[in-house]
């Protein structure tokens, strides 16, 4: 039996990059055993591996931890597949099976020990190219993040669906997967949300909820923070002012088409929302510094030693005084096409930001018409399950 492991880590990796892949092999049916292997991460939110086992084309979800231990003996073909986390992981778990090493990546890393690379652009390329990477080693398979957004229908159909009139607006904030993000972010946002509802003629705002989003963590950071809501599992929010607060879940995608605009914070929802050619507006809160992930040395200080709160305010201040963009759409573009705020704000403010965006259409045009230095061309994920079939076949 071949062996296919495909290694992520963070929500976003196993949500837009395996689950479009995952479907890809198992559309090709692929004549190989497929293990989702989930990697150590400052980012991951916890629930990467139960979601993981609902996903289409993955036979076993399984963290590398307990994979590594395991006898290396392995009948048939092994490969493994890095869509997203440590590199370092993927060199030891090829090594370990001694199987091909395939990464989907933008930066040309572990030149001398990755069998091959997919890569999401022609600029990636020629990144790889003039690191001296042999060019056979390379496909530009496109974006995987457009591969995992759905087709949605219209947005009358989807009005209709969600219970909006036809001549009513609504808007999505995106509250993030990260339980450090999520288990105040919602609130925060609902805050935000009852501000523009009340000045402006919006009538609904969407909060849709991730995938890999704990509902326990969810529901106790709403009661902490004094939310009401109607239905068991929170559907909408209790209040009594005009238009109304909704939790998605499920395909938060149609909540999303028909937006008017989205706010959210940094991400790979980023690119998913360009997708649909709806406005955006990326804020990151820097109200709890400490608690935002970083990588490397500074992601291990532990919280408890005294002091260490203060440092970690301090870098993550130096990291985003260093950062030119934070929105993945602005770095591809390269450009400030979707207004980014990195700052410490409240509810208020980011509500006022999102309104002078809603009072001015030729702003949100722009926004729009930006997103056209972007290809949301798709087939990602088939063109990496057809290369992984042709070698298992081939050799």
């Amino acid at each position: 039996m071949n062996n296919i492991y495909i290694l992520s880590n963070s929500p976003g990796e196993v949500s837009g990059w395996v689950k479009p892949v995952a479907f890809a092999l198992c559309d090709i049916k692929i004549e190989a055993r497929v293990t989702l292997v989930i990697l150590p991460c400052n980012y991951a939110s916890g629930m990467e591996a139960n979601y993981g086992k609902e996903l289409a084309g993955i036979d076993e979800t399984i963290l590398f931890s307990k994979l590594f231990k395991t006898s290396s003996i392995c009948t048939g073909k092994n490969i493994v597949l890095q869509l997203g986390g440590d590199p370092m992981f993927g060199a030891m778990l090829s090594a370990k099976f001694r199987g091909k090493w395939f990464i989907y990546t933008s930066r040309p890393r572990w030149r001398f020990l990755v069998d091959h690379y997919f890569v999401p652009d022609k600029t990636s390329f020629s990144r790889f190219v003039k690191k001296k990477v042999n060019e056979s080693k390379i496909t530009i398979s496109g974006n995987l993040m457009f591969d995992s957004v759905p087709e949605c229908g219209t947005v009358l159909e989807l009005k209709n669906k969600l219970s909006i009139l036809e001549n009513e607006e609504a808007i999505s904030l995106l509250a993030g997967s990260r339980p450090f993000e999520y288990y105040e972010g919602f609130s925060f946002f609902i805050n935000t949300a009852k501000k523009i509802l009340s000045e402006t003629n919006i009538s609904h705002v969407f909060l849709p909820i991730a995938p890999t989003v704990d509902e326990q963590i969810f529901h106790d950071g709403l009661r902490h923070c004094g939310v009401e809501w109607i239905g068991e599992k929170a559907e909408e929010v209790k209040w009594n002012g005009p238009g109304r607060i909704r939790f998605i879940r499920g395909n938060g995608f149609e909540a999303i088409k028909v937006s008017k605009l989205a706010v959210a914070l940094p991400g790979t929802n980023n690119l998913q929302i360009a997708s649909f050619g709806v406005p955006l507006l990326v804020v990151a809160p820097l109200n709890q510094a400490e608690n935002i992930p970083l990588d490397g040395v500074a992601g291990l200080i532990p919280m408890s030693i005294p002091g260490a709160k203060k440092l970690k305010k301090k870098l993550v201040m130096w990291y985003n005084s260093r950062e030119e963009f934070v929105s993945l759409t602005n770095r591809i573009i390269g450009k400030n096409v979707v207004p980014e705020h990195r700052y410490i704000m409240t509810p208020e403010m980011v509500a006022t930001l999102a309104m002078e965006l809603l009072e001015s259409p030729e702003k949100l045009n722009e926004i729009k018409e930006g997103y056209s230095a972007l290809s949301f061309e798709r087939g990602a994920a088939k063109k990496i399950a057809l290369f992984i079939d042709e070698y298992l076949k081939g050799q």
